[in-house]
């Protein structure tokens, strides 16, 4: 055989090698069809996007012939597996306080199933507040402001009585999620008004807003919760915990609740119900879960406590006792503006922070810091705002002890003094010097450990300083 020959006969082999390779499918997802894309955003990475996108890392490199997963720049365009079918371009968008998932998918131009197969929701019912959705993009995308408004029968009212309220026409309304209307309606179910309106709110009329910060909750952190609903009142429930709401300057209703340091991540239900005030029926019940995240606090271990201030025989009725003290909720607010430092004695660095988890005497962490710790000995101690004494004397783990109500459910503590100034039902004025720095109780040394209380749960102290609280 010649060179020539040799030379037709490899080119010929070579090409039956690609005839047969175009013939036989595939074993990637290249075969399957193209499927959705995800535009890789600024700090995003592989191992972020595929947890979001409900996919694997491994899956989604060789779905895009990815050879370092840790080399992906910004703009990149990722097919995303497991999407076969769907086609468009996926963003997230974060979930509204109030928010219901027939709402989400009829804003993003989509049909339920297509958003549940998404974001691989089984329970639409569990759409937590400031998740990420995600959601499609496609040439056609009718997404936007919802079409209407949403409206609120009230309880026991026909669809006739509504349309007549509102001046609408009967059929005008639609079941929020579809399916069909019938001419009377569910007490409590809101509907959606396709009549024109300038702005569409996820809740209904009167309802004008919902807000919650911070959001997701935060372990040891106080969440405020404001609501606007004109001539309506709110009361409601975080987990376990009932919200006391008040009415605020700015007209609307404000409700402070502490997460517990120690509590459990992951969703916490919330509940709201709106009352009219004038005949005193509940128009309207929301209920939410919300996300609660941790918040990364310290191991510490203490030794050299005295045993008998980790006695539980003692720890326990004394706990009792303070909780008993400090669940009463005052409706005055006495308070105005950030509090002030309990001590002027303090630098950048306290004794102590707030949430660290403990370990006394070398045993288990079972227990947390619930307040921060000023250095000083006999040094005063002065009111941080303006508040009533509803304890003031000795006890066994928190020493020679003073709180105060600040109205609201908001408490503040001062522990281990060496001198008490103030008395039960005495008003104090901020600034004022209710008692000196000192060494009792359960302590290693002399320091002043400071608390504030809201919703009966201690919190965070310092962000009342450097924040305030409405």
């Amino acid at each position: 055989m010649n060179y020539h020959s040799k030379q037709v006969r490899i080119h010929s082999l070579a090409l039956l090698t690609w005839v047969l390779l175009l013939a036989v499918p595939l074993a990637s997802g290249w075969a399957q069809g193209e499927g959705p894309v995800y535009i890789v955003q600024p700090g995003d990475t592989l191992s972020q996007i595929a947890r979001r996108l409900g996919a694997s890392v491994e899956d989604l490199a060789a779905r895009n012939g990815i050879a370092d997963p840790s080399r992906i720049t910004p703009g990149m365009e990722l097919i995303i597996p497991g999407f076969e079918g769907l086609e468009g371009r996926l963003r997230f968008e974060e979930v509204q306080v109030g928010e219901r998932f027939e709402l989400a998918a009829m804003e993003f131009g989509l049909d339920a199933d297509t958003l549940a197969r998404l974001n691989r929701i089984s329970r639409p019912d569990a759409l937590y507040a400031g998740q990420a959705l995600v959601v499609l993009e496609s040439e056609d995308d009718q997404a936007g402001p919802l079409p209407g408004r949403v409206v609120l029968p009230k309880p026991g009212e026909t669809s006739l009585e509504l349309a007549a309220r509102l001046g609408r026409s009967p059929w005008g309304f639609m079941p929020i999620g579809g399916g069909l209307f019938e001419r009377w309606a569910i007490a409590g179910e809101p509907l959606l008004d396709a009549a024109p309106a300038d702005t569409t709110a996820v809740f209904p009329a009167p309802i004008q807003d919902v807000a919650i910060s911070p959001l997701p909750l935060v372990q040891g952190l106080t969440t405020v919760f404001r609501v606007q609903a004109p001539g309506l009142s709110v009361e409601g429930e975080l987990g376990e915990r009932a919200l006391a709401f008040f009415p605020d300057d700015d007209g609307s209703f404000v409700s402070l609740q502490g997460v517990h340091a120690m509590a459990e991540p992951g969703l916490v239900p919330l509940s709201l119900r709106f009352i009219d005030t004038a005949s005193g029926e509940i128009l309207y019940v929301f209920r939410q879960p919300l996300l609660l995240e941790e918040g990364g606090y310290p191991f510490r271990v203490l030794n050299g406590v005295p045993p008998e201030t980790i006695d539980l025989d003692v720890i326990e009725p004394e706990e009792e006792l303070i909780s008993d003290l400090l669940a009463p909720v005052t409706p005055e607010k006495y308070w105005q503006g950030p509090f002030d430092y309990p001590s002027r004695y303090y630098t950048e660095e306290f004794v102590a922070l707030f949430g660290t988890r403990r370990s006394y005497n070398n045993g288990a962490y079972l227990s947390y810091h619930a307040g921060v710790d000023f250095y000083g000995r006999d040094t005063p101690i002065y009111a941080p705002a303006n508040g009533r004494v509803v304890f003031a004397g000795p006890l066994t783990v928190r020493g020679n002890a003073t709180y105060i109500d600040h109205g609201w459910g908001v408490y503040s503590g001062y522990l281990h003094q060496a001198e008490i100034y103030v008395s039960e039902g005495e008003w104090v004025e901020r600034g004022q010097v209710i008692g000196k720095v000192g060494s009792t109780g359960r302590v290693t040394g002399p320091h002043l450990h400071w608390e504030i209380w809201v919703g009966g749960v201690p919190v965070e102290p310092l962000s009342w300083v450097l924040v305030g609280y409405p």
